[in-house]
This record gives C-alpha cells, structure tokens and sequence, in this order.
C-alpha cells in the first residue's frame, strides 16, 4: 500500500495522539480506522513548530476506551506504514491490536499483532 501524504484527507479534530512508551505493550479494541493527515507541534530540540503528518485513527469499542473521543491518532511514520496494509486487510472479529516499541525517539521500530486478549 503506497501513502502519499498529499492526497490524504484532513482528520477532524480533536486529536488524540496515543504516546507509546518504549518496550510497554497497548492494546487496542480496534472497530474501524482511518488514515489521513494532520497538523501536529513536534516537541523534539530543533523541531519545527508544526509539521503534518501521516496518521492512523483508530475507532475502538467505547467499552475499552474510559474517555471521548474513542479513538486514538497514530502518527509515527513507520508505524502508520505497518498498520494501514495490515487494517486494509479487515479487523479481524473478536481480536486485540498489539503494539510493541522498542526504544523512545524517532528511530523507533514497531512490532503489531493481532491478538486474542491483552497479556
């Protein structure tokens, strides 16, 4: 699946960036998702102020979700190239979406699967 960052359409606010910590597993209860751009302020030394990215927005059932919107904004570029093939495939029924960091910064890689319940 190739992503060209100028035909995606606009994500509506709000945003809800999901924070991966480094080797600290998430699971997500996805039911639908989206992939499109949004405006995001780096927050890195020498950063720009605002930059736009790629983004996955992942609807999760509201039962594993405490607080709206439910749904989470991924904009790691190579994570946002991991998930959309792998969602473009279908959600699988009854199936948890893992994912796993490696080290913080922007040279982090990802690993994703599709669970039967968190661990």
């Amino acid at each position: 699946m190739r992503i060209k960052l100028e035909e995606l359409k606009e994500l509506p606010p709000p945003y809800e960036i999901l924070e991966l910590e480094p080797c600290t597993p998430v699971y997500l209860k996805p039911v639908d998702w989206e992939l499109g751009k949004i405006t995001i302020t780096p927050r890195w030394p020498g950063a720009p102020p605002s930059k736009v990215v790629e983004c996955v927005r992942i609807h999760v059932d509201p039962k594993t979700k405490k607080y709206f919107p439910y749904y989470w904004d991924i904009t790691p570029r190579r994570l946002v190239h991991q998930l959309a093939p792998m969602l473009a495939q279908g959600i699988p029924e009854g199936m948890w979406l893992k994912i796993h960091r490696d080290i913080p910064g922007p040279k982090a890689h990802f690993e994703v699967a599709w669970v039967e319940k968190p661990e």
